[in-house]
């Protein structure tokens, strides 16, 4: 049985905002901070997080139910990216349902900004052109704790 969006114009506005967020992020040069490519990734996100504040002034905290699961995922993906705006993605976190893989990432983002140790061990840097994963709180839990959200 097919999902009814109730909102499928926003719904695909919010798909689209993705697209463009995942298209600049392709071109983008990692470690490159003064670059044309990398400095449109910032000015994406800039308008990603004004339009991301008014969708939630004119409709609330997105669900499942106003946009539908695809939609919801790509406004996480949006949200993910607003690292800064703290406040913005914690919000999201606590108000928006989320799948439980999606807030996995999204609480370990929080807590790298936070300079808190990780829970689900999904953020890395790349230091030395190769990706280290970030401090991670009882790593001995981790497979548990990854599993339960649906990582691998």
């Amino acid at each position: 049985m097919k999902q009814k969006i109730m909102n499928k114009l926003l719904a695909d506005q919010i798909i689209e905002m993705a697209n463009v967020d995942q298209l600049v992020r392709k071109n983008a040069k990692p470690g490159v901070h003064f670059d044309s490519a990398n400095f449109l990734v910032y000015a994406v996100d800039g308008a990603n997080n004004q339009y991301v504040q008014r969708i939630i002034e004119s409709y609330g905290y997105p669900s499942t139910k106003l946009i539908g699961k695809e939609a919801l995922h790509a406004f996480w993906l949006l949200v993910q990216h607003q690292d800064f705006d703290l406040n913005l993605q914690e919000a999201c976190l606590k108000k928006c349902d989320f799948d439980k893989k999606d807030k996995a990432y999204l609480t370990d983002r929080i807590y790298k900004a936070k300079g808190i140790p990780q829970i689900y061990g999904t953020q890395y840097i790349r230091k030395n052109g190769k990706l280290v994963l970030l401090d991670i709180k009882d790593e001995k839990n981790l497979k548990k704790r990854r599993k339960e959200v649906g990582l691998d």
